[in-house]
Order: structure tokens, then C-alpha cells, then sequence
């Protein structure tokens, strides 16, 4: 038994539909989330390749086997429509009940007698479902067609993927260990050459490069620091 995670391919296409009601007349919410998931245990890939490119949208209720798919998350709604379910449900009882949900949401409108009764929830647009047990994913819309402006866009598991490749790739920093910065009026022991920084060269992160001779600086020296191992080795540069 594998574990199955869908959510929409593109943000914002994920909507909470919930049912209030009052005596005979009905108020719906429906709201869009900018992503969702829903999760399911199943033996074979619960959507077929054709069902994922989704072109009429898809209720998250049950699937062939007869087992519901569960919400595991739903992020940042960013948009919220309240109508009218029914035609005895009047613009005023609308009104009242936009007022109580956006002032104490739930219990604002149960306390005017409005109950919760039934919620659905859709996903528009090409779908992505993870067999979260291999890794395995498929796409409604193959990657090679996801572009802007015919640019081919990368998924965020891809840009992840290249991400930890390029930092496994990295040399790892040869740069020395360097002491703390010190005015011109503490000399080096060590004949050599040091960072410097001068009244030509101020800006740090650009120091420029001195040599000192044992007794004087072969340039006006404000600040200076050299290695803090090997201080007789030369300078690498």
C-alpha cells in the first residue's frame, strides 16, 4: 500500500467550498488557496495519466477504490466568495452573514443560527501527483510544455535538485586563516606582504596588497592583517 499526495501542478488553483444553512435556505464560502495537498493510501496510481491533465476540474472526494482522499494542507487563501445557495436566501441574509463571518468567521455566523452542514473541495487545472513511497512524480502537464514567454520554467523540485548537485560541486574555500585588523602603528614581526587597507584603497571588501620590509611599508598603511597560521609563508596571492 503506497501513500499518494496530489495538488494542483499551478498555484491558486486549489477551492474550499463550504455549505452553510438555515431553515430551508442555503449560504455557500468558497474560497481559493494559493497551494493545497491532499493524501491517499492506494495499491495502483490512484489518477491516470489522462485524469491528471484535469480539464474539468476535479472534486477530492472518493476515487475507484473506494477510499477518500484526506487534506493534509491548504496555504494562503487568497481570495473568498460568499453567495447565495438557494432562491428564498435573500441579499440581506447575505449581508448579515458576510458581516458576522468577517467579524468572528465560525462562530460569528453560528450564533445567527447559520450551521455548517457539508464541505467540497476542487482543483483546477493540471494536477501533480507524488508517489511519496519511490519519489515517482507525474505531472498533467508534462515540464516541456510549462514555459513563460517560451522559456521553459523549472519545477521547485528541480531547482532544489540542481541547488544541492551544484553545493555537492563546490570546491571547498583554500582561503587561510587571517588575523584580526590592526592599525599602522603595531608593526608585523614577519617581513612579507599583508592585506592592507590605505587612504587610496578604503573600501572594505577590497583591500589591496603591501609589502613590509622589516622596518616600513612600501605604501601609506592605515589598517593591515596577514595569516594567522604559517606567518613566515608568503603571501598567496
Amino acid at each position: 500500500m503506497a501513500t499518494w499526495s496530489l495538488s494542483p501542478q499551478y498555484k491558486k488553483s486549489a477551492v474550499e467550498k463550504m455549505f452553510f444553512y438555515k431553515d430551508s435556505k442555503c449560504i455557500t464560502i468558497e474560497q481559493g488557496f494559493r497551494w493545497a495537498t491532499f493524501k491517499v493510501e492506494s495499491d495502483e496510481q490512484p489518477l491516470t495519466d489522462e485524469e491528471l491533465k484535469n480539464e474539468d476540474g476535479y472534486e477530492l472526494s472518493c476515487i475507484a477504490n473506494d477510499e477518500s482522499w484526506e487534506m493534509w494542507d491548504m496555504i494562503d487563501g487568497c481570495w473568498l466568495d460568499i453567495e447565495a445557495a438557494r432562491d428564498n436566501t435573500t441579499d440581506e441574509d447575505v449581508e448579515t452573514f458576510t458581516e458576522a463571518w468577517e467579524e468572528d468567521s465560525y462562530d460569528g455566523v453560528e450564533s445567527l443560527g447559520w450551521n455548517c452542514d457539508d464541505t467540497e473541495y476542487y482543483y483546477h487545472g493540471p494536477l501533480e501527483l507524488t508517489n511519496e513511497d519511490t519519489g515517482e512524480v507525474f505531472r498533467g502537464e508534462p515540464d516541456e510544455n510549462v514555459s513563460v514567454g517560451g522559456v521553459p520554467v523549472q519545477t521547485e523540485e528541480q531547482l532544489i535538485a540542481e541547488l544541492d548537485i551544484l553545493l555537492d560541486t563546490m570546491p571547498v574555500s583554500q582561503d587561510p586563516a587571517l588575523t584580526d585588523w590592526f592599525p599602522a602603528d603595531i608593526k608585523p614581526v614577519h617581513k612579507g606582504e599583508y592585506q592592507v587597507i590605505t587612504e587610496q584603497a578604503k573600501s572594505w571588501p577590497f583591500p589591496s596588497v603591501a609589502e613590509w620590509n622589516g622596518k616600513e611599508w612600501n605604501e601609506d598603511v592605515k589598517e593591515w592583517r596577514g595569516l594567522a597560521e604559517e606567518p613566515k609563508r608568503a603571501w598567496p596571492f
